[in-house]
């Protein structure tokens, strides 16, 4: 994350996005570990590594809220407010992770980052959406950081062989 803020010292942290994230990230995993093998948009996931410790996948979830601004500079509106929207998108992309995969991949995360605050009051936070996430079934081990305004949250998502409501839906409501 901290490459991502020197980064956002240039563009500004708005103009940051989940590829640029993931691209940083593969680089500072790269320079650190040494001997991985990436492979992006594996069948519909962000990211495939293979190790020597066996094949990670990888999910990336990126939230901030982005000004729109006319050619004039004046602010049109907001864009990726948090709200239910955002949050469907998660926990889908969490069920996705724990039914979906090849069943050989045993290590499986999702990364997520969000601005802890925004420049205008919405009526949701990013942190109140994911603030409070914990390691509750089908997330097994569950880590967090902070850095400056972002927040990060690493999910490892349990394997299962079928979804929670074994009906073959992978739909998942949360209030």
């Amino acid at each position: 994350m901290l490459r991502l803020l020197e980064h956002a010292e240039l563009v500004g942290l708005t103009n940051t996005e989940e590829f640029t994230f993931r691209a940083m990230f593969m680089a500072e995993a790269a320079s650190s570990i040494g001997g991985l093998e990436f492979h992006t948009e594996w069948n519909s996931f962000d990211i495939l590594i293979r190790s020597h410790d066996g094949p990670i996948l990888i999910e990336f979830k990126y939230y901030m809220t982005r000004p729109r601004a006319g050619v004039d500079g004046v602010t049109l509106g907001y864009k990726g407010r948090a709200g239910p929207k955002n949050e469907g998108e998660f926990w889908r992309c969490v069920e996705k992770f724990a039914t979906k995969p090849d069943a050989a991949i045993e290590q499986r995360f999702l990364v997520l980052i969000f601005a802890r605050q925004t420049e205008i009051s919405p009526r949701r936070s990013f942190h109140e959406s994911y603030g409070s996430l914990s390691a509750t079934e089908p997330i097994d081990e569950f880590w967090k950081r902070s850095v400056g305004p972002l927040e990060a949250r690493v999910l490892r998502i349990l394997p299962r062989s079928t979804d929670c409501f074994g009906d073959g839906t992978a739909e998942v409501e949360r209030d």
